[in-house]
């Protein structure tokens, strides 16, 4: 069974089918707006657009600040050709969804996946504030690196013996993402499976002070998580005095000693391919690789569930596919029934990717660059 963030699971109740359409050179546009065009953690906005077909369904996705296209739904218009909808960020004081500008496109398709109509409107999501104050807060150091440092947070000035509520906000690009299972008897992705992560501001624990108002607690993150700036806070249950502070995540550097050449410099992010031929490593060797987007996070290529570990051939080399983007089953899958599409996710983060890939019994190492690409409406 495959597992996803909480986050997917209020998600994918909006989901629908998620396309790549063209735009025909007569499209028309809509006119869509917010209100309002901001909103904090629990708070709604409604968009609403007219210009419209009536009594029809338009297609609704939107883009993620990092420029990820996320599936939201299929609305059907009034007899005026009208279409409103609400989008709501998160839950009130339990966590908010990734700080920042929000692009919504709602757009009428005709034969062929042509967009006949569209329209687009933006709002930004914000955190509720650190309106905290009056306590004290601080790590034992301000950049980390995240695969084996941990975080020793000091808390002071709370009321002896209270509950305190840490909170954590994420770096401002940092959101959600593509897996790819991968049949890695010829490093070829057989399926891919959207990721939804996309709380941005959460509480992560309730901590109880000492008899002198304090407290320590220690932190980890692991290469999954985003490289950037990670905000913490800590507030008083009983008493609402409180404290933030700021820490840097970095990741660990990498020699490399072998070579990733890709096909090609650039990728498009929905369903599109790029291929990568490895060499300078051992002769039949398996090999570990993995994506890291433009945000630092590291994404394992193959998570659990792929059927075998990459191997290299008898002259230490060989290829590696990817296919990028919503959820596609190849025929690779030993369950592939014909070609399925079921769309959802664009392949993550726009701008510079890197795949690295590591020897399991030479250690030998080898990067290469490519960038991911959107297009204006689509992604």
């Amino acid at each position: 069974m495959h597992k996803f963030t909480f986050a997917f699971l209020i998600l994918v109740l909006f989901s629908a089918a998620f396309f790549a359409p063209q735009i025909t050179n007569a499209a028309e546009s809509a006119l869509c707006d917010a209100e309002p065009h901001e909103i904090a953690q629990g708070e709604t906005t409604v968009i609403a657009c007219v210009g419209f077909s009536a009594l029809t369904y338009v297609n609704v996705y939107y883009a993620e600040p990092d420029g990820t296209a996320v599936a939201f739904g299929s609305i059907k218009t009034d007899a005026s050709g009208s279409v409103a909808f609400g989008f709501t960020n998160g839950v009130k004081d339990q966590y908010s969804f990734q700080i920042g500008t929000y692009k919504f496109v709602i757009q009428e398709l005709g034969l062929a996946e042509t967009i006949l109509r569209y329209g687009t409107v933006e709002i930004t999501l914000k955190g509720d504030g650190d309106h905290v104050a009056g306590a004290s807060l601080y790590a034992d150091k301000s950049v980390y690196d995240r695969s084996r440092e941990t975080i020793l947070l000091t808390g002071a000035g709370f009321l002896p013996g209270e509950m305190v509520t840490l909170w954590i906000q994420r770096p401002t690009l940092c959101s959600s993402y593509t897996g790819h299972y991968v049949d890695g008897k010829n490093g070829a992705t057989f399926e891919n499976i959207a990721i939804f992560d996309l709380v941005g501001t959460y509480a992560v624990d309730g901590i109880k002070a000492n008899g002198a108002g304090g407290f320590i607690t220690e932190r980890f993150f692991g290469s999954d998580a985003c490289e950037g700036t990670w905000r913490y806070a800590a507030r008083g249950n009983t008493s609402g005095l409180g404290a933030w502070t700021e820490i840097v995540l970095t990741g660990a550097s990498v020699t490399t000693n072998a070579w990733l050449v890709p096909s090609k410099t650039s990728v498009g992010a929905f369903n599109d391919s790029i291929s990568f031929y490895a060499y300078g490593f051992g002769a039949n060797e398996i090999i570990n690789c993995w994506t890291t987007s433009p945000d630092g996070r590291a994404v394992p290529y193959g998570i659990q569930g792929s059927f075998d570990q990459i191997k290299i051939r008898a002259g230490g080399d060989g290829v590696i596919y990817l296919r990028t983007g919503s959820r596609i089953i190849s025929p690779d899958d030993p369950f592939y029934n014909g070609d399925e599409v079921t769309p959802l996710m664009s392949e993550g983060s726009l701008g510079e990717w890197a795949m690295t890939c590591t020897g399991l019994a030479s250690g030998s190492t080898a990067i290469a660059r490519y960038t991911v690409y959107g297009g204006t409406l689509d992604p």
